[in-house]
Formats: structure tokens, C-alpha cells, sequence
């Protein structure tokens, strides 16, 4: 699906027409529809863990001209490594999509709010959280 940024991917403020698509059940791929990089990895947070919930600021839901939750898809940027659980996601700043109009941003959460939110936390991190749960 083709999506418009309305906020910028930080470092990528150029990079406005976006072409997202699965890879697997929780993978993404983000690439710039223009055809050169950048090309970002993403996950749905709800993968890794089920505490991941935030507030929308106002002026992003207004940019995104989202008017229902149900239109809003969240994912996180993976710093991929070798191998995969050397990886690192970015939960405090996740891109959010409008599926109903095409329009995306990648949103800065306020640190203090979210203290447990990190810009690169271990993916590891949350297998072992999952192999302590089972």
C-alpha cells in the first residue's frame, strides 16, 4: 500500500511518497516509492510486547486526519543485525499509518511519559521475556 508522509521520518524529511508491505505475519518493508533509499525494516509492535500503548498527540491525529482507532496502524522501526535477536527496535518513535487515507508519520513520544520506550531496545530482550512467560 502507498502511503504520504504528513511528518517526516526523522533524517528522511525529502522522502514523502512510501510504499509499505509485508514481509510475514509481523514484518514490514518501508521503502521509498521514488525508487532510491532509504528502505526501513518494521515490526508490529504488539509482536514483542502487549503493554505497548500511547496517546496520539492531537496534532498528529489531525495531521494523519485520523477519525477512528481502527484506521490507525502502529509499527516500529528494527535496526536489523546479525543475527536477529542482536537486533533493535525503536518504540519511541513509531510511525503510524492512517490505512483508510493513505497518510503516515512517524511520531516522537515524550521520553518522560514513556519512560519504558526506548530508541533502540534489544529485541532480545523480549524473547527472554517471552521464554520467561511460557
Amino acid at each position: 500500500m502507498d502511503f504520504k508522509a504528513v511528518m517526516p521520518i526523522l533524517g528522511f524529511d525529502t522522502v514523502s511518497n512510501l510504499t509499505l508491505e509485508p514481509i510475514d505475519d509481523i514484518f514490514y518493508r518501508l521503502a521509498n516509492s521514488e525508487g532510491e533509499a532509504p528502505s526501513f525494516t518494521l515490526i508490529q509492535p504488539g509482536a514483542l510486547r502487549e503493554d505497548y500503548i500511547f496517546d496520539l498527540p492531537k496534532s498528529a491525529a489531525e495531521k494523519l486526519e485520523l477519525e477512528n482507532a481502527e484506521d490507525a496502524m502502529v509499527l516500529n522501526i528494527v535496526i536489523i543485525d546479525t543475527p536477529l535477536e542482536n537486533s533493535h527496535v525503536n518504540f519511541i518513535a513509531p510511525l503510524v499509518f492512517n490505512t483508510k487515507n493513505g497518510t503516515m508519520a512517524q511520531v516522537v513520544l515524550d521520553s518522560v511519559k514513556y519512560p519504558d520506550y526506548g530508541l533502540a531496545d534489544p529485541l532480545k530482550a523480549f524473547f527472554k521475556a517471552a521464554e520467561n512467560a511460557s
